[in-house]
């Protein structure tokens, strides 16, 4: 190390010119290097999600909601948790405190707790779905926005623009990442005639759990 030292001194003009050399391939580096605004972080949240079709916000409550909170109630590393009803499903989120290191551990004790009031969900609902979420902070809000309308068909051409609009963005090098946010799920309407039920011996429930 000394001899590396005395080297450098004597040699200044060499340093100068290694000096430089790093500088630069550091400037060429950052040029290259993906970058971004907000770094990822996991948000620690985890959310229980019930589909309950043809159910009403007050029968999601009920049904779902009210179970889901009782059964992560004595769950230790919960710092908030908040229920969501709303017609054809319901979902509770949990924000967990700061000192949790393994949010995964308490996903598991999470989904066992809930394993335990599933036989008392409404018999029409489906299972319920646990996921730990990781949320990125936003750089940059976008809107897509359209006249007001009711009709389906606008809706989905609406999705459709934002949905062309999230793949434009993703070809861009300093992107790494685009959420849509405030878009409806897809749905698939089924008409199904009485007479042809009744030709079968089937009632509409026969049918939703094919």
């Amino acid at each position: 190390m000394k001899s590396l030292i005395k080297w450098a001194v004597e040699n200044s003009p060499a340093m100068n010119t290694l000096m430089a050399a790093l500088l630069i391939l550091g400037a060429l580096g950052m040029g290259s290097m993906r970058r971004e605004v907000f770094p990822e972080f996991d948000l620690e949240i985890i959310l229980v999600s019930v589909p309950y079709p043809g159910a009403s916000p007050g029968e999601v409550e009920e049904g779902i909601c009210q179970k889901l909170e009782e059964a992560v109630r004595s769950l230790s590393g919960i710092k908030k948790q908040t229920s969501v009803a709303r017609e054809g499903g319901g979902f509770l989120v949990l924000e967990l405190e700061n000192y949790v290191k393994n949010p995964q551990k308490l996903v598991n004790e999470v989904r066992s707790e809930v394993d335990q009031v599933k036989s008392r969900l409404p018999e029409n609902s489906e299972d319920p779905e646990i996921q730990q979420l990781t949320i990125r902070e936003a750089a940059i809000r976008l809107g897509v926005i359209a006249p007001s309308t009711d009709t389906i068909d606008s809706e989905l051409r609406l999705r459709d623009v934002a949905e062309r609009v999230r793949d434009d963005l993703l070809q861009l090098p300093t992107v790494s990442q685009v959420n849509l946010v405030g878009v409806k799920d897809y749905q698939i309407d089924v008409e199904i005639s009485e007479d042809t039920l009744r030709k079968y011996g089937l009632s509409l429930n026969d049918v939703a759990n094919i």
